[in-house]
C-alpha cells in the first residue's frame, strides 16, 4: 500500500523490488490464535484490491490491519491500541 494522508492505494510489486538487499522473513505471528487462509486464497483476495484506493488511519486502518484482514479475516494491529496510544493523544 502506498499512503498519502487518509487514503492508500493498493499496489502489487515484486518482493525483491520492495526489499532490495535487506533481509526479510514471513511473520505468521497470529497463527496460534486465528486460522489463516491458504496462500492461494490470500493472493486471490489481495489481487482483487490492486489499484483500489482505501481509507487509511494510523490507529484503526493501517497496513498491519490490512494484512491481518487478508490473512486471517481479522483487521487487527498489535502496534496500536489503547495500551499503546500516549495519554496526550487520548485526552
Amino acid at each position: 500500500m502506498s499512503s498519502v494522508a487518509d487514503r492508500a492505494i493498493v499496489k502489487k510489486k515484486r518482493l525483491c523490488d520492495v526489499v532490495g538487499t535487506h533481509p526479510y522473513r514471513v511473520n505468521n505471528k497470529h497463527d496460534d490464535e486465528y486460522k489463516s487462509f491458504p496462500p492461494s486464497k490470500i493472493i486471490q483476495r489481495v489481487e482483487k484490491l490492486v489499484g483500489w484506493e482505501l481509507c487509511y488511519s494510523l490507529t484503526s486502518q493501517n497496513r498491519e490491519h490490512f494484512v491481518n484482514e487478508l490473512c486471517y479475516g481479522v483487521p487487527r494491529s498489535d502496534q496500536v491500541g489503547p495500551h499503546r496510544v500516549p495519554s496526550s493523544v487520548v485526552s
